[in-house]
């Protein structure tokens, strides 16, 4: 957790941060008028949100690990304190950066990210969820992250109404739509990656089989969700995913590796479709979360999520098939890298080494919270 905390604070500071051109002498104004110029401007949704999740990782943390001896009520206050604290002195720094608006709505988005971070992490986790063990009698936190990640990604603006008129909406595509083979085939698999992940963390039993049909729920729920909308694609997609799982993969010892290769294959056909190749080679990135940090939108969170819930699944696959981070994170580095270096030859991509990295830093998540026990049936060789 100690690490976890420190990992995430270091990712807080690139995002914000970047590209680290300070300038001393870039406004008379001292930053408490800064601040309060700010209160004059506008705060966009997105950007609320992508500082509320910046922030929420620390305030989790920082709760599992910063002063356990101290009373919850008292160090979630001082984590929340330390939160407003770091924030204030982001925004000091960006004070000197060139294009940066320094706003006080920023540092009260993240301390509301540190405290529903350290509200998150009020119990001890860790200990909590040591119950949750997968099939191979090792920690099963990861997967249990990974669906939250899938959810949050289904499920968002997290906006629920009762408007008749967005139920109409949400089914219009349902009965005038066209159907998508490609959207169909990313149900289908990502639907049996749920069910992987449905099974690793329960036990036999009827609240197994009620989960298998999680997707099926948030199909049901979708309607009653601000903007959100269901497809053919997305019906058929389930309903066959779910039947494959029941009858036939489910039943299969080596379904994980089955699942991985399946997943690869998705992720290759998404990344390099429609398959249209240039003579020459566009941009190469070296730069971290490049676009993402150039402009953080409403598409930019949705697809960030979806990364994270795809490559931190395609990671954990490989290890529960071949039993070896090490190789499970080669590999993954490896076809994602190959297909940053593809998109190059395509035209209007954007490449950089984000996805390839994201996969390392999910790795190292997935050996801190899961495979760092010597007790546990894998082992980073």
């Amino acid at each position: 957790m100690g690490f976890l905390l420190a990992l995430s604070c270091a990712l807080i500071l690139y995002g914000t941060l970047y590209p680290f051109s300070f300038s001393s002498g870039l406004r008379e104004e001292s930053i408490v008028t800064l601040l309060l110029e700010s209160l004059n401007g506008r705060f966009g949704r997105g950007e609320a949100i992508a500082n509320v999740i910046l922030f929420s990782p620390f305030g989790f943390f920082a709760m599992q690990r910063v002063l356990p001896r101290v009373p919850r009520p008292i160090r979630l206050i001082i984590i929340v304190v330390a939160g407003a604290a770091f924030s204030f002195g982001i925004e000091c720094a960006q004070s000197r950066l060139p294009g940066r608006i320094v706003s006080i709505y920023d540092i009260a988005a993240n301390t509301a990210g540190a405290l529903l971070g350290s509200l998150a992490g009020w119990k001890n986790w860790r200990g909590k969820l040591s119950g949750f063990r997968s099939d191979d009698s090792g920690f099963a936190i990861f997967p249990l992250l990974l669906l939250g990640a899938w959810l949050c990604r289904r499920l968002y603006p997290f906006a629920p109404t009762l408007d008749v008129q967005n139920v109409k909406d949400a089914l219009k595509p349902l009965i005038f739509g066209a159907f998508s083979s490609m959207d169909a085939l990313w149900f289908f698999i990502v639907t049996m990656i749920v069910c992987r992940l449905v099974m690793t963390i329960t036990s036999t039993g009827r609240i197994r089989t009620a989960l298998i049909f999680l997707p099926l729920v948030v199909i049901a729920v979708k309607p009653f969700i601000t903007g959100g909308g269901i497809s053919q694609a997305e019906i058929l997609g389930t309903l066959s995913g779910i039947a494959v799982w029941w009858y036939i993969l489910g039943r299969l010892r080596m379904n994980a590796g089955i699942l991985a290769f399946l997943l690869m294959a998705l992720i290759v056909v998404r990344e390099l479709s429609p398959f249209v190749f240039s003579a020459n080679p566009g941009h190469f990135s070296f730069i971290p979360f490049d676009r993402f940090l150039k402009a953080v939108t409403y598409i930019n969170i949705l697809q960030f999520i979806e990364k994270i819930f795809l490559y931190g699944a395609l990671v954990w696959l490989l290890v529960k098939t071949v039993r070896s981070l090490k190789f499970s994170l080669i590999l993954s580095v490896v076809l994602l890298t190959g297909i940053e270096i593809m998109q190059m030859y395509m035209p209007g991509r954007v490449t950089e080494i984000t996805d390839p990295l994201l996969a390392v830093i999910l790795g190292v998540f997935l050996y801190f919270l899961d495979l760092r026990d010597e007790t546990s049936a894998f082992a980073l060789r």
